[in-house]
């Protein structure tokens, strides 16, 4: 499983991949969203804060069934 990321990691992530972000609080609004929807991990790292992580590598949407499943 990936690395938890730190809220400024993921943007320049997304910075870096050509997404066009301004903010770095837009990233962490959209974070807070995948976690309430219980796609992401938050955790404390002791020496970065507060850390988040994918809870799978694929996410999996099914309009016909309205279903989601991680894998």
């Amino acid at each position: 499983m990936e690395e938890p990321k730190t809220v400024m990691q993921v943007f320049n992530e997304l910075r870096d991949r050509g997404v066009e972000v301004k903010y770095r609080e837009v990233v962490y609004r959209a974070l807070e969203k995948l976690l309430d929807a219980d796609l992401v991990e938050k955790e404390y790292v002791r020496g970065r804060g507060l850390c988040y992580r994918a809870k799978a590598k694929t996410i999996v949407i099914n309009l016909v069934n309205d279903s989601i499943g991680l894998h």
